[in-house]
C-alpha cells in the first residue's frame, strides 16, 4: 500500500550541515496554497524557504497551470509494511494545460559534501501520477534552472543530473529515467520499463545513486524503484543506470534543485545525501529492527 496519505515527523536539524546526516531535505513544510489556479498563491510565489540545505525561495515559471502545495502530505509504505519517515505536505499541479518549472538555489556546503570524486551522492522523492499521461516530470541537480518542463530544457548550457519521467519519443509511453547534462541545455537519458502512468495514484519511491569518479573516469548514475526501505539496493536492482563523465569543477557547479512537471503530477520528500540510509529514513516497522534510520 504506497499511497496511504499520513503525517509522520521527521527528526531533521540543520546547522552547518550537522548533525543531519541527510544533506538537502524538501518535505514541503509550508502553508498551503490551496488548488486554485490564478490566484496569486502557488510554489514559488516567495513564501516557499527554509528547507534543510536549500538557499533563498522558491521560484517558478508558469505556462497556464501553477505548481501548488498541497494541503496533504504524501506517504509511502514499503512491501513489509515498514513507513517512509516524513513531514509538511506536498506538491501538485491542478491541471495538465501548460508546464510549471519551480527552481531554488542549493547550499554551498551541500554541494560540496554530495560532490567529491570518489564519493557517491544518493537522491530520492516520492512521486505519483494522477492518472493522466505524465510525460514531462523531473528533479534535477544541476547548474543553471529550468526554462521548460517540456524535455527538461535549461535556460543555457549546464550540467546536471537526476531522475525523469518522460518520452523517448512523442506519443511513447512515458517511463522513468537516468538523465544528465553535460554542457548542453537538453538531457541525455537512459529508459527504464517503470511507467507511474500504469499505477494510477500509487506512490513511489524514486531513488537514484550517483557513483562520482575522477576526472577522465565515467561517472555512474542507477535509478531505483524502491520496495524495501530496510535494505540498500544493490546496483544490478537499477531499473535503469548510465554513465558520463562530468569533472569535479562541473560537479561542484550544482548548486540548483529543479522540479518540471506538465501534467497533474505530485512530488514530495526530496532528499539528497551520501548513503542510502540519508534519503531513505524509515519508521518502526515489521522489517526493522529498533530505531533503524531514525
Amino acid at each position: 500500500m504506497r499511497n496511504l496519505i499520513l503525517t509522520l515527523t521527521a527528526t531533521v536539524f540543520f546547522g552547518g550541515l550537522a548533525p543531519a546526516a541527510v544533506l538537502i531535505y524538501e518535505p514541503f513544510d509550508y502553508a498551503t496554497t490551496g488548488n486554485t489556479n490564478g490566484d496569486g498563491a502557488f510554489l514559488g510565489d516567495g513564501n516557499q524557504s527554509g528547507a534543510l540545505g536549500l538557499d533563498g525561495t522558491w521560484s517558478t515559471e508558469i505556462n497556464n497551470v501553477e505548481m501548488e502545495v498541497r494541503d496533504e502530505a504524501m506517504a509511502f509504505t514499503d512491501d513489509a509494511g515498514n513507513a517512509l519517515s516524513t513531514a509538511g505536505l506536498s506538491i501538485r499541479r491542478s491541471g495538465r494545460s501548460g508546464f510549471t518549472t519551480n527552481s531554488i538555489a542549493v547550499d554551498p556546503a551541500a554541494t560540496a559534501a554530495l560532490t567529491a570524486d570518489n564519493t557517491t551522492m544518493w537522491m530520492s522523492f516520492l512521486y505519483v501520477d494522477e492518472g493522466f499521461s505524465g510525460p514531462d516530470s523531473s528533479v534535477m541537480l544541476a547548474s543553471e534552472p529550468l526554462a521548460l518542463a517540456n524535455n527538461h530544457t535549461l535556460i543555457s548550457p549546464g550540467v546536471g543530473v537526476g531522475i525523469l519521467i518522460g518520452e523517448s519519443a512523442p506519443a511513447a509511453n512515458a517511463t522513468v529515467e537516468t538523465g544528465y547534462y553535460l554542457g548542453s541545455t537538453e538531457t541525455a537519458r537512459t529508459q527504464s520499463t517503470l511507467n507511474p502512468n500504469d499505477f494510477e495514484n500509487e506512490v513511489f519511491l524514486l531513488a537514484a545513486k550517483i557513483n562520482w569518479k575522477p576526472n577522465g573516469t565515467p561517472d555512474e548514475i542507477f535509478v531505483f524503484d524502491i520496495t524495501d526501505l530496510t535494505t540498500e539496493p544493490t546496483e544490478f536492482e537499477a531499473i535503469a543506470s548510465d554513465t558520463f563523465d562530468m569533472w569535479l569543477v562541473e560537479q561542484q557547479s550544482l548548486d540548483t534543485l529543479n522540479i518540471g512537471e506538465t501534467q497533474i503530477d505530485g512530488f514530495d520528500e526530496i532528499r539528497f545525501g551520501t548513503t542510502f540510509s540519508d534519503v531513505a529514513p524509515a519508521t518502526d516497522g515489521p522489517g526493522l529492527d529498533g530505531d533503524y534510520n531514525s
